[in-house]
């Protein structure tokens, strides 16, 4: 709120790829020229890139939404935390089994690969998959922190609570397949991505049978944990 009170410009994202960035440089310098022709005063540089203090601060109200939420779950349970953890799982887990969420994040990628190489082959770039972090994130050492602590640690926790265990378990009283359908239709929708939609709905299907055969969201968390470190850090290697 103190960025807005300031008056400061949100700018979280850059004005375009490559061509529109080149084609606002050459439209502010012929600006320049003009004004400098008739003696005006000349004209602000554009805004070409996203601003770090403006995606700090989304970055750390989103962080701070994805901690508030998991801690009214747990209120709105109406249950001694101790109760929802035994509930979840999450009191205990075995190390040996943690070839379960390792062998399906192996499985998402190869299942997000061929996907995304059948849309480029077919030549529909509105359904080719893309990251859900801007890579305008990795420009500022402070902003990546933030955005791997909102992508790592954040949302595989936040997003495990609510869609596997607040929709999937309310849900799952119908069957698995229906739950894991609503729950995994929401969780796609939520990151906004159209060329996401068909593997990510796939994948919430995956996460929800991991909770549901072994009734511990573990496997969830560090299935979607393992899953965002590898793109992550793809992200910041390709930048």
């Amino acid at each position: 709120m103190a960025v807005l009170a300031s008056g400061h410009e949100l700018a979280p994202e850059d004005i375009g790829n490559l061509f529109e960035k080149a084609e606002e440089v050459a439209r502010h310098g012929d600006d320049r020229l003009e004004d400098a022709a008739g003696g005006a005063r000349l004209p602000e540089p554009p805004r070409i890139l996203a601003d770090p203090l403006s995606l700090q601060f989304l970055l750390l109200a989103t962080l701070g939404s994805q901690v508030l939420f998991v801690v009214i779950l747990f209120v709105a349970s109406r249950e001694r935390a101790a109760i929802v953890v035994r509930s979840l799982g999450l009191n205990a887990y075995r190390a040996g089994s943690i070839w379960r969420p390792a062998v399906a994040v192996v499985a998402a990628y190869l299942l997000v690969a061929i996907y995304a190489a059948i849309m480029t082959a077919v030549d529909i770039e509105s359904l080719e998959p893309e990251s859900t972090v801007p890579s305008e994130v990795v420009r500022h050492s402070t902003t990546t922190v933030m955005a791997g602590l909102v992508a790592v640690v954040g949302a595989p926790l936040a997003e495990e609570f609510f869609f596997r265990w607040l929709i999937f378990g309310g849900f799952v009283r119908w069957g698995f397949w229906p739950a894991a359908a609503i729950s995994s239709a929401l969780f796609t929708l939520a990151h906004l991505d159209p060329g996401s939609m068909i593997p990510f709905f796939a994948i919430g299907v995956v996460i929800a049978w991991l909770f549901w055969s072994r009734g511990s969201l573990w496997d969830g968390i560090i299935f979607h944990f393992v899953f965002n470190v590898t793109s992550f850090a793809l992200l910041v290697a390709g930048t």
